[in-house]
């Protein structure tokens, strides 16, 4: 695919735009987004056909807003990406740990440091945008009292040195994106599914549907409740689901099965399974 038009979140130099260049090439053309909505509706306008969205962060947990922007917007997973997070401490040349006074990046990635960020109490953590944005505003405004968590592409291109190396709080620390769009398309010889659901006011019903999924053979890989907007103590069930190319109608006779058990059933998507990074 020749430089197709992929929305982020954050600017170059972001976790985002890594995974993307990885799924894409670097000949994508990336539009930044500021947030996460924003994202969304670069999709929704048509000013990006497709957009990479982290859902989970194998430290931090999963994005739950990002699920129900994928339910908002009606947006279709066409495919993963995973990504290997190495995160560290940028600050300018000459700045010890000492002149710091504030520490900046986005959420998920501070979560992903806790263990390191809590040996310096003097330090007040500020949650901003995303990753590299922290690292450009350092650069662009010489903050000698501040620092960044951010990754090593963010450090050389804005010319701000890493403090210290590898500060997440386990080194088997990936990042799960996803590739999404608006357009009719599903990718050939999948093996993974999202799908998603609410339960029926009844005993057992969730059990029902997980009996399903092994009766058809199918591997639940992943299974998340969000809370629905505006209804308390009602949820949205995302799960993924794998399965051996072979039994593809394995899968399609689960999905017929799932949706006669369940309320507001849809597919979000059918892709190829992506593998897990390195150690």
């Amino acid at each position: 695919m020749k430089n197709p038009k992929v929305a982020i979140f954050g600017t170059a130099g972001s976790f985002h735009y890594l995974a993307a260049q990885k799924y894409y090439g670097k000949d994508a053309d990336l539009l930044e987004c500021a947030t996460f909505l924003k994202v969304a509706d670069a999709l929704k306008t048509g000013d990006a056909k497709y957009a990479v969205l982290a859902i989970e962060n194998s430290l931090a947990g999963s994005i739950l807003p990002n699920y129900n922007l994928i339910n908002q917007y009606k947006l279709k997973i066409i495919g993963e990406q995973y990504l290997k997070i190495e995160l560290n401490l940028l600050a300018l040349k000459g700045v010890k740990i000492k002149d710091i006074e504030f520490v900046h990046s986005h959420p998920m990635a501070l979560a992903q440091c806790t263990v390191f960020l809590n040996k310096y109490p003097h330090i007040k953590i500020v949650e901003q945008g995303d990753t590299a944005s922290c690292v450009k505003n350092i650069a662009d405004k010489q903050l000698r009292n501040t620092a960044a968590v951010a990754n090593e592409f963010s450090s050389k291109l804005y010319n701000v040195p890493i403090l210290d190396k590898g500060i997440e709080n386990n080194k088997f620390n990936f990042t799960r994106f996803l590739i999404l769009t608006k357009a009719d398309e599903t990718p050939k010889n999948t093996d993974k599914a999202s799908i998603c659901f609410r339960l029926k006011h009844k005993v057992g019903s969730l059990s029902d549907v997980l009996n399903i999924i092994k009766e058809e053979k199918l591997n639940l890989s992943k299974i998340q409740s969000v809370p629905v907007y505006g209804e308390p103590r009602q949820y949205f069930f995302h799960l993924d689901v794998e399965w051996k190319k072979k039994d593809y109608e394995h899968f399609k006779k689960a999905m017929a099965k799932i949706n006669k058990e369940t309320n507001d059933f849809s597919v979000l998507g059918e892709y190829v399974k992506a593998n897990l990074p390195e150690q």
